[in-house]
C-alpha cells in the first residue's frame, strides 16, 4: 500500500491518486484559510464523505482512496505554531508545519502533536535539520517531509542543492531513525507521480527501494495508527485503557 500525504485540497486529486495506485491521500488545507474561512475543514471533511457515499470507483477494481484530511500550519514564530497546533490538532486527521524558518523547524521537532514538517530546507541551502533537531523529531515521531514538488519544480542548475539536503536527511534517517515521508504536494492531476515512480526517482536522493518504500507506506501508516489512538494517551509511554 502507498499513501501520498500531502496533496491540495481538492477531493478530485483523490480519485486521481487512486487511479496512480495510492491506498490513502491526505487533502491538505492551508492553515492561514482555515483562519480566515472557519468553514473551510468542514466543507472539505464533507466533499471527501460525498465522494464515498456516492460509491465512485475507478477503472477496473480499484477503489477511491482513504481520504484524510490534513492542515499545513504557517507560524510567525514558536508561540504561534504551538497556539494553531492546539487550534487545529482535534480538527484534522493530520498536522503538518510549513518548515524552512530554523526556529520554526525546531517547535515542530519538539512538539510531540505535529505529525510532518513540511520541506524544513525550503529557502535554505542546508537541510534545515541538524542532529540535535533530528533526535527530538525521532524521540517525538515529527516525520520529515521528502517534497517532490519543491525538487521538481527547483530550476535546473539549482537541483543539485535539493538533492544534497535530500541526502542529509536520509543520513540523520539512518544515523537517528527520524521518520522521513515523500510526498507530492500536488495541486493538480499533472503533479502526481506513479508510486513505482517516486521509488525509482528516490535512488537519485540515495534511497534504497526498502527507504522509500517505508518513506510510501510504513511511515505514513504509522502516523495514522499513533493519531487513532492520540486522545487515549495521557503522557508519552502511558495509555488510557477502556
Amino acid at each position: 500500500m502507498f499513501f501520498d500525504f500531502h496533496i491540495g485540497n481538492h477531493p478530485e486529486l483523490a480519485v486521481d491518486a487512486g487511479k496512480m495506485g495510492y491506498s490513502g491521500v491526505v487533502l491538505t488545507a492551508c492553515s492561514r484559510d482555515c483562519i480566515d474561512h472557519p468553514e473551510t475543514l468542514k466543507n472539505l471533511r464533507e466533499s471527501a464523505d460525498n465522494l464515498k457515499t456516492e460509491g465512485k470507483t475507478l477503472k477496473g477494481e480499484t477503489k477511491l482512496p482513504t481520504i484524510h484530511i490534513g492542515v499545513e500550519i504557517e507560524a510567525k514564530n514558536q508561540v504561534d505554531l504551538k497556539k494553531k497546533v492546539q487550534k487545529f490538532r482535534k480538527k484534522a486527521d493530520v498536522i503538518m508545519v510549513h518548515g524552512g524558518d530554523l526556529q520554526i523547524n525546531r517547535a515542530a521537532a519538539e512538539d510531540p502533536r505535529v505529525d510532518i514538517l513540511s520541506h524544513p530546507y525550503r529557502t535554505r541551502l542546508d537541510s534545515g535539520i541538524n542532529h540535535v533537531l533530528a533526535v527530538k523529531a525521532a524521540e517525538n515521531r515529527v516525520a520529515m517531509e521528502l517534497n517532490l514538488k519543491y525538487f521538481l519544480f527547483t530550476r535546473p542548475n539549482q537541483r543539485y542543492r535539493v538533492l544534497n539536503q535530500f541526502r542529509q536527511i536520509m543520513k540523520l534517517h539512518r544515523q537517528y531513525h527520524v521518520p522521513v515521508i515523500i510526498t507530492s504536494d500536488a495541486r493538480s492531476p499533472y503533479d502526481l507521480r506513479h508510486p513505482l515512480d517516486v521509488v525509482a526517482l528516490a535512488a537519485c536522493f540515495g534511497m534504497t527501494k526498502e527507504e522509500a518504500g517505508d518513506a510510501l507506506s510504513k511511515t505514513p501508516q504509522e502516523i495514522m495508527e499513533r493519531n487513532e489512538i492520540r486522545d487515549e494517551v495521557i503522557i508519552p509511554g502511558v495509555k488510557l485503557v477502556k
